[in-house]
């Protein structure tokens, strides 16, 4: 995995440094940020987005449950002699004193959890983003749903050996539940001594879905952007960004 989202190539567990350097110029450019901007990352894997915004000047927290990539974001941040805060921490629950002016959520993790992850998450949201402060996350579009096909793959390393270093046997079904637009890509991996099964769920969205989830959860400020550039929306486009404000009345 901390293999996969340092592979400067490749979408798969990371965006590639070319769309992440846009990314985060987009993200500098729109928020200001600067030494007195409070930044969280949730999901902040090995650092990518961190190191870059505490390089711009802001005070930077991130969070994750891998205490590989957190490791390895802790190195980086170190040898460029930058301060950044590193937490293990599920962003689910997470509870802290901290109050942020920008929170952001990167690589579609929103569509990955369940409708209670998701409120819970807009909860942790809400609890932590000061008053006039954002959160910026993308998610996958309904229009990307309509290209998911019902399939079915198997083969040794499947995905060039992506599951693990030793030798395997895997299997991956992809499901489409066309009632909640959702899709299951299902991945059983065969070892010598073990089997292992991941479940990796996506909800597709459209911006009137998203919306409407979020002013459930109390926000009613929302932008919608093509991407986290900061691109123009675009329905035919296999994903959006949203730009949530926390009202300054809000407590």
């Amino acid at each position: 995995m901390l293999a996969a989202h340092l592979n400067p190539d490749v979408d798969q567990s990371s965006y590639r440094t070319e769309y992440l350097e846009q990314v985060v110029a987009w993200i500098i450019a729109r928020f200001g940020v600067r030494a007195t901007l409070r930044v969280a990352d949730f999901g902040c894997g090995p650092g990518l987005y961190t190191t870059r915004l505490a390089r711009a000047g802001a005070s930077v927290t991130g969070l994750d449950l891998s205490s590989r990539s957190l490791d390895h974001a802790t190195s980086l941040a170190r040898t460029g002699g930058l301060s950044v805060r590193y937490l293990r921490q599920d962003y689910l629950t997470y509870q802290d004193d901290e109050r942020y002016d920008l929170i952001i959520l990167v690589m579609r993790d929103y569509c990955a959890l369940p409708p209670n992850g998701r409120r819970a998450l807009l909860r942790t949201v809400r609890t932590h983003l000061d008053a006039g402060g954002s959160f910026v996350f993308d998610v996958d579009s309904a229009s990307a749903f309509t290209h998911v096909r019902e399939q079915a793959a198997y083969g040794p390393s499947l995905m060039d050996g992506f599951w693990s270093h030793r030798p395997y046997f895997g299997f991956h079904n992809t499901y489409r539940y066309e009632r909640e637009n959702v899709s299951l890509d299902k991945y059983e991996i065969f070892e010598a001594e073990r089997k292992r099964v991941f479940f990796n769920w996506v909800r597709y969205f459209t911006p009137e879905e998203l919306i409407d989830e979020l002013k459930e959860a109390g926000f009613t400020d929302v932008e919608v952007l093509g991407d986290l550039t900061g691109s123009p929306y675009d329905s035919e486009a296999p994903q959006f960004a949203a730009v949530v404000t926390m009202a300054s009345s809000s407590c």
